[in-house]
């Protein structure tokens, strides 16, 4: 069985806990995160709802790719854990393992987007990121016209690359993107991780 990191961090005597998918339903709260946004939010992420794959075959797609090891992955998805509940996720793409992959990241529950937990839950996922996937680099090109997430990443430590118009994914529309990047430095070492077992049920 892959080995699995779960990071956790103490927020006024409030748990959060970054740590991999390991069940099916939380798959599925990633799907219905997307497939059950407004068509407002899903244009301020850059996101076109008539790219969006079926439940069905979105869920078969992603259940596959988490049984392959890490090398082979398409995707690798994180949850975050607010007093044991999900509020969200992350997720790095484009997968070259020992070298660099694409991060992105979703606050799901509106009343946090401004609680300062993304920031946290960023923070940790990247320590995950980089040690289990043995990344070097971190890249990340949200919609331009996506604050939040722009914001963030500055915030996070990642430098402005570029700015330039493409498709960023298979669900997304042609867009204006910024091109961030950060590298794994010495001090960028886990905090903390500890071996977790889970299965898809």
């Amino acid at each position: 069985m892959p080995e699995t990191y779960t990071t956790f961090v103490m927020n006024k005597m409030n748990t959060l806990e970054v740590r991999p998918f390991t069940s099916a339903a939380e798959y599925e709260g990633m799907v219905d995160y997307f497939l059950n946004a407004d068509d407002e939010f899903l244009r301020g992420m850059g996101v076109a709802r008539r790219l969006l794959p079926t439940r069905d075959g979105w869920l078969r797609d992603v259940l596959a790719d988490h049984e392959l090891p890490d090398p082979e992955k398409d995707r690798l998805y994180l949850g975050w854990f607010y007093q044991n509940q999900q509020i969200g996720h992350s997720s790095v793409n484009r997968i070259q393992f020992g070298n660099d992959a694409f991060f992105h990241l979703h606050m799901w529950r509106p009343d946090l987007r401004k609680a300062g937990l993304g920031f946290l839950l960023c923070e940790q996922s990247i320590s995950i990121y980089f040690d289990r996937l043995r990344l070097r680099t971190l890249w990340c090109e949200p919609y331009a016209e996506n604050r939040a997430p722009n914001r963030t990443l500055v915030k996070l430590g990642f430098q402005f690359v570029k700015f330039y118009r493409t498709v960023p994914g298979t669900i997304n529309f042609e867009q204006d993107v910024n091109l961030y990047r950060k590298d794994k430095a010495a001090s960028d070492e886990p905090q903390g991780p500890s071996l977790v077992v889970g299965v898809i049920a």
